[in-house]
């Protein structure tokens, strides 16, 4: 009865972590102007970031200045958009913003000037303003033009789709990656032994599977959250990018080792698979449910220790995901879309393994098909991980300025 209260609980917790996460939205203060009122409404370009305290505080700033002074928005740019990040290096360059100070949010560019932070913002703007003449508005048009020239603007069809594409294939690797594999197959040998008939198996093993996905969704919604509403990630974010990019090409290099032991038959030594102590944790829970008689309840609540238990491994291909949708504007603005594809793409193999179960098919044969598959799905998940680390690395040395 304890062990159902605290499968319960952890239930209760990971829905309302959902729940928080698909409310949660950036506070809007205040109407800024985005058109200009007449041909000489002083145009600004301002670079934020999401959650950034300073960014609302600069926002509720602008709509009262608004009311007072005739200006607007002329480009409204996230800081830490891939995809718009060679303009603002230009820019930078253009304004001689200081190497260590490029890249950072709020800014806002006015005439031939660049205010960096609230406090810069709030002691200079309003003066940049009513200084306007028509040749400094055009010198702010003529430096955005040139950087927008130099630097590229939005992202190609290709590019959209490649993002994308990455994102589903992780999802799907994630899911077929034999760390997580195992367990899979380890549950359903219990729920073969265990269950009194096959519509027994199919629904306890959706029920399971159920369970994953909304563990899973909870946990990308609360990571996504996380780096998106913290204020300190625009001021390090070069040094994350360029981490998340280093440690990319390590599970890069070490996926590609262990492609080599599947493929003489060494899943054993493979080095990017679930630590003893958590397969055992795994193992165990799904024993204890098992004796006690497999029902689709108990199944859908061990789902949450389980998949956290099994995100040592799985989490390596979440994160750098997560960080990507968040880098790019593109994926950003459909980021809980493409976390639930990518985690109805995860839990895809285990609805198929219990259809197949449900069939007949015995986990013995299911094991045969994990060692025949293990090194092809170590390969792709190799080239995957050097797509991500080529992304950050080139991300980072492009908000260090290396890369213009």
């Amino acid at each position: 009865m304890n062990r159902f209260r605290l499968l319960r609980y952890l239930a209760v917790v990971s829905l309302v972590a959902l729940v928080c996460g698909v409310v949660a939205t950036p506070i809007v203060h205040a109407a800024v102007p985005t058109a200009p009122a007449h041909a000489d409404s002083t145009p600004i370009i301002y670079y934020y970031t999401e959650g950034c305290s300073e960014c609302q505080a600069v926002e509720q700033y602008l709509g009262t200045l608004s009311r007072t002074y005739d200006f607007y928005v002329y480009k409204k740019v996230d800081a830490l958009d891939s995809t718009g990040a060679k303009v603002r290096s230009a820019l930078d360059t253009s304004y001689g913003v200081p190497d260590a100070q490029r890249g950072i949010a709020p800014t806002i560019f006015v005439g031939d000037k660049v205010f960096l932070r609230e406090s810069a913002i709030k002691t200079g703007l309003e003066q940049a303003l009513k200084s306007s003449t028509p040749a400094l508005r055009q010198h702010l048009m003529d430096a955005e033009g040139a950087a927008e020239k130099s630097g590229g603007s939005e992202p190609t069809d290709a590019f959209k789709t490649f993002s994308v594409l990455t994102v589903i294939g992780a999802g799907l690797l994630d899911g077929i990656n034999p760390c997580a594999f195992a367990t899979l197959i380890f549950f359903i040998s219990y729920l073969i032994m265990r269950s009194k008939s096959r519509r027994d198996i199919l629904f306890v093993g959706l029920a399971f599977a159920l369970g994953v996905f909304i563990a899973y969704l909870a946990a990308g919604l609360g990571l996504y959250q996380l780096v998106s509403r913290a204020t300190w990630f625009f001021a390090l974010s070069k040094w994350f990018y360029l981490a998340i990019g280093i440690f990319a090409g390590v599970i890069a290099v070490l996926s590609v080792r262990d492609a080599w032991h599947a493929r003489h038959g060494d899943l054993g030594d493979m080095t990017l698979q679930l630590p003893e102590r958590n397969k055992s944790m795994i193992h165990r829970l799904i024993r204890d449910q098992a004796r006690t008689g497999f029902v689709a309840t108990s199944a859908f609540l061990v789902a949450f220790p389980v998949s956290l238990f099994e995100f040592m491994c799985t989490g390596q291909t979440y994160l750098p995901t997560i960080v990507l949708i968040f880098s790019q504007s593109v994926l950003k603005q459909r980021a809980v879309l493409l976390l639930v594809v990518y985690n109805l793409l995860f839990i895809l193999p285990l609805v198929l393994i219990t259809v197949i179960a449900e069939l007949g098919v015995t986990s013995d044969h299911l094991v045969t098909w994990l060692k025949r598959n293990a090194a092809p799905v170590k390969a792709a998940t190799a080239v995957l991980f050097v797509a991500l680390a080529g992304f950050f690395i080139v991300r980072a040395l492009t908000l260090f300025g290396v890369i213009r």
